[in-house]
């Protein structure tokens, strides 16, 4: 797997001492919940690696994905090359405004017309498509179903779809993706949300989605711009991890409260159940990568990210990695940036009508991992948050769909409001960066939370 983790340990963590212990706990079940005492440390967070588009060579890749920046797996000691995970496949190469066509039985197209406008996401089929059709690659035994939460179907002109190429064949891949999804939440105006923030969680070393924009035609019609997000499934995990086998779950219903996405032949839910059951830091340190876990927290506290794992919600999946444990893998990140004021306190804050976010509860209120998540803010601001690179993103890719939202007929906002969101992100990441700073620089100059509302008040 990715080893965010232990060179985040060892680059950001060495060092730092341990605060005194808490006089109070934390159940993390509201949105004033009292931390435990800041780290004290005074040393420099990591070095700004980069947010960087240009490729690399120990990892990046042809399509501009930087390398991971928390640093390669050791070498192995028989000659081998080390394992390397793989960079973004092409498909979502940060350059390339894909155009994909889809040709589909007008009877089919009805069959989706519909189920859409009944909006029941536990009843959708798969409907065969004549042809999937990028440049010079056409795929003919493809499928298509929606996607997307059906209770904001109706706030929105345009269906969302998922296209499987192992539908009617087990072995069926294009550009070795199982899947491909076209995204379009109503409120995600810029077209930007998921592509920016999945892109700074990929810079900081976290496994993340890949993502960029598509346009997309049906039968012949421009049916409009969408955001090409990669799927979290098994090859995502082939991608990412070295031992990609482990159980795959998905925060949602279930008797568990996660739904099973690989190793579906085996009911055990065994492993997820021993996590829930966790009550202690050590009880989570026995089945969790709680320092990758960490790290995934503070980067979705930096972005802000109001609907994942950090938040409270229920975007977010689980991987049990048999070489390290369970480990987080962020996902759908629409919600994002200015879905929040850039003052949003990256420690106290959890969404309304939030769904528990009890792993986060017991490692924050533990002194040395609340320590250690301050530390994980701060190589998370500095390695995924240069507000100059983030804007030139923001202007590089706004001038890079710019036609293509101008022209989409089925745009459920006016182009004026799509430009509007384009500037209020780019103002957002600067007043944000702000912000952090501050914060970061309270409780890393020995700040206190006085009044137990879990704010720091300063030394």
């Amino acid at each position: 797997m990715r080893p965010a983790s232990a060179v985040f340990a060892v680059s950001i963590l060495a060092g730092c001492p341990d605060p005194p212990a808490a006089d109070g706990d934390s159940d993390g079940g509201t949105s004033t919940t009292s931390p435990p005492p800041a780290a004290t440390t005074t040393g420099e967070a990591a070095t700004t690696g980069s947010t960087s588009e240009s490729p690399a060579s120990d990892g990046g890749t042809a399509s501009g994905e930087p390398a991971g920046t928390t640093g390669d797996p050791p070498g192995t000691t028989t000659g081998e090359p080390a394992w390397q995970p793989k960079g973004c496949p092409e498909f979502y190469a940060q350059e390339r405004l894909p155009t994909v066509e889809l040709e589909i039985d007008p009877p089919e197209l009805a069959g989706l017309e519909q189920e859409w406008a009944i909006a029941d996401d536990d009843d959708l089929k798969e409907h065969p498509l004549l042809s999937f059709k990028v440049d010079d690659t056409v795929i003919t035994d493809a499928s298509v179903r929606l996607r997307g939460n059906a209770s904001h179907w109706h706030d929105q002109k345009k269906m969302q779809f998922e296209v499987s190429f192992n539908t009617y064949d087990d072995a069926g891949r294009f550009e070795g993706l199982k899947h491909v999804l076209f995204d379009a939440a109503e409120y995600n105006r810029s077209f930007l949300r998921d592509r920016l923030a999945l892109a700074i969680l990929r810079d900081v070393g976290l496994a993340a989605p890949c993502a960029n924009n598509i346009r997309v035609v049906v039968n012949g019609a421009y049916y409009g711009l969408f955001t090409n997000i990669e799927k979290v499934d098994s090859e995502f995990l082939e991608r990412n991890f070295a031992a990609p086998r482990g159980n795959l779950y998905k925060r949602g219903g279930g008797g568990s409260g996660w739904d099973k996405k690989t190793n579906e032949e085996d009911p055990s839910e065994a492993d997820v159940e021993q996590l829930n059951a966790a009550e202690t830091v050590a009880d989570l340190l026995a089945v969790m990568n709680l320092e990758q876990a960490l790290l995934e927290w503070a980067t979705e506290a930096v972005i802000p990210d109001r609907d994942g794992a950090w938040g409270g919600g229920l975007n977010q999946y689980v991987y049990n990695d048999p070489s390290s444990g369970f480990v987080v893998i962020p996902w759908d990140l629409d919600d994002t940036f200015t879905r929040l004021e850039p003052d949003t306190d990256p420690y106290t804050y959890i969404k309304e009508n939030h769904h528990g976010r009890p792993f986060y509860a017991i490692a924050t209120a533990d002194p040395a991992w609340f320590a250690r998540y301050v530390e994980a803010i701060a190589f998370a601001v500095a390695t995924g948050y240069d507000v100059a690179v983030l804007q030139d993103r923001l202007d590089t890719w706004a001038a890079q769909i710019a036609a293509a939202a101008a022209d989409d007929p089925n745009r459920p906002f006016t182009l004026e409001q799509h430009l509007d969101q384009v500037e209020d992100m780019r103002a957002f990441v600067a007043e944000r960066r702000l912000f952090l700073d501050a914060w970061l620089h309270c409780w890393q100059s020995g700040g206190v939370d006085g009044d137990h509302d879990g704010l720091c008040d300063g030394p």
